[in-house]
């Protein structure tokens, strides 16, 4: 399957634009401090809004447009880790995506 790679940018592309789980919550373990200064303290439930990320014009050119070119390999060097994450990301990201992967591949 790693000889497909134009289908796997096609895959990453429709779930940028339409991601299985639309967003995230979390509990603050520590005290989450914001770039403008603001704090949001320790034992607050926040929400990460994954379809507002992977619409970001500021990270995504032309953001509704589906473009899979977006993943090819020299598209993708450069941008963050986090702009993508239709399964999650970090220590609690799902454990199934590789296979959930493989399965959009061959089905």
């Amino acid at each position: 399957m790693s000889k497909l790679p134009f289908t796997t940018m096609c895959i990453k592309e429709s779930m940028r634009l339409r991601p299985p789980v639309p967003g995230i919550g979390r509990s603050l373990t520590k005290t989450l401090v914001l770039p403008d200064g603001r704090k949001i303290p320790a034992g607050f439930q926040v929400l990460a809004g994954i379809m507002v990320n992977h619409s970001n014009p500021l990270v995504w050119q032309d953001p509704e447009v589906y473009d899979p070119l977006r993943f090819s390999p020299e598209n993708s060097k450069d941008r963050h880790p986090h702009a993508f994450i239709p399964f999650s990301a970090g220590p609690r990201n799902c454990i199934g995506q590789n296979f959930a992967m493989n399965e959009m591949k061959v089905a």
